[in-house]
């Protein structure tokens, strides 16, 4: 990527549709514009209702050209889908049957394009994780360019998307101009929260979003579990409504201003609150103990879902964590912000846990430190970072006039899409 580049990064979100533009400068990335709209027609990465979500689209689109007023940028596009799957790939090449010849550059990088290219004639292939090379059935490096073979295997991880999926993945690749730059924004969000030291060394990357909580556990620098916990925060706001009879909308504003992940507090049973019923206008009561309680329950129950999933790893890995993570638990997405979820984490997993925000310290965002600790935002941001990083698939599109404004073209050509 070209630095003084404008990028445009959507998140196509159950709940919220985020974006942010960005400026690549020499000394890193300038925000230029964010936009936050409530999503409409899209459950769980799938598509329900198409002129909805156009609607969304536009308006957050429009958003974001008034107040970067740039008319030419590159962009890049995330949805979150329960339905993925990470699989492991190889593909191998017979050098010579006789004597041995030298791996060059050509034959490596011909390898990768390979496996990348029989992935995607089979799957929607959204992000592909080189792991190592095995020269002659014996020998594991991760580059083997100079050493001598007669047959190389290349080996990848990738998570990939059935074809006939009706997931917003499948109404971009054929419209949307070059380069396109799309992800899954868990992956996204992995790649902007967490360090090469933890993925290395074993970290788990715990997404709580709104439909549901997407995990990712790294080892090797390489994702090597995924799994979907089909609850979310629909689930904790759709508990407080019924516990305490009110509105989703109610609900949601109770955990955004008064929630906690944990009770028990002296205080908490002494804090009054004050919310609406269902009709709007009922005023009611309740203490900030008995929110506390239905928020915990929930949420004790997804992160206790989680720590399964930690230990069936860990238990079937290779190497002895005795069910823990070396890098533990980092948390993004909107669930991530809640009050005191950390404090429920370490009671629940008894290791490391933190809330993940932007952590590329070699191009740091310049101009906003809010948008740099906010972790709902990792989906977003994660997708420059792939950009920067070059480990993002690009998906060829058609290419369009130069001339035209870059936001009016966007909205065009999602409208196109269907």
């Amino acid at each position: 990527m070209r630095k003084g580049e404008n990028y445009c990064l959507i998140d196509i979100g159950s709940h919220t549709c985020k974006g942010v533009v960005l400026r690549h400068t020499p000394q890193g990335l300038e925000v230029l514009a964010k936009g936050f709209v409530k999503s409409r027609g899209i459950e769980g990465g799938d598509v329900r209702d198409v002129a909805a979500i156009i609607e969304v689209i536009e308006s957050l689109v429009n958003e974001l050209e008034q107040e970067s007023r740039i008319k030419r940028a590159e962009f890049i596009v995330s949805s979150s889908h329960s339905n993925v799957r990470l699989i492991d790939h190889g593909t191998e090449l017979i050098l010579s049957e006789n004597d041995k010849k030298t791996v060059d550059e050509a034959t490596a990088d011909s390898l990768s394009t390979t496996a990348e290219e029989e992935l995607s004639s089979n799957y929607r292939l959204l992000h592909f994780y080189p792991k190592r090379y095995i020269v002659d059935g014996t020998k594991y490096v991760l580059n083997p360019v100079g050493m001598n073979a007669n047959k190389v295997r290349f080996e990848a991880a990738a998570v990939v998307m059935e074809k006939d999926s009706s997931s917003v993945f499948d109404f971009l690749s054929d419209t949307l101009p070059e380069p396109l730059f799309v992800g899954h924004s868990s992956l996204f969000a992995a790649d902007c929260a967490l360090s090469d030291v933890e993925k290395e060394n074993g970290v788990c990357l715990v997404d709580l979003g709104y439909s549901h909580t997407f995990t990712v556990i790294y080892l090797n620098s390489v994702p090597t579990r995924v799994h979907v916990i089909p609850l979310g925060l629909k689930n904790v706001l759709r508990d407080i409504s019924i516990v305490l009879g009110t509105s989703i909308e109610e609900a949601e504003r109770l955990l955004r201003s008064e929630g906690s992940a944990v009770y028990g507090e002296s205080s908490y049973a002494q804090q009054k609150i004050e919310y609406r019923g269902l009709d709007g206008r009922t005023l009611k009561t309740t203490t900030k103990e008995e929110l506390a309680r239905i928020i915990h329950a929930r949420l004790r129950e997804i992160l206790t879902k989680v720590r399964r999933t930690i230990r069936e790893f860990t238990m079937q890995s290779p190497i002895n964590m005795v069910g823990k993570l070396p890098g533990g638990i980092v948390f993004v997405g909107g669930g991530a912000k809640i009050p005191r979820l950390i404090d429920l984490a370490l009671d629940v997993f008894e290791g490391p846990a933190r809330v993940g925000t932007f952590n590329v310290t070699n191009v740091p965002i310049l101009n906003d430190d809010e948008a740099a600790d906010d972790p709902a935002l990792c989906g977003v941001l994660g997708g420059i970072v792939q950009l920067l990083r070059q480990s993002q698939p690009i998906v060829s599109a058609k290419t369009s006039s130069s001339k035209e404004s870059f936001f009016r073209k966007l909205v065009e050509m999602f409208k196109s899409l269907w």
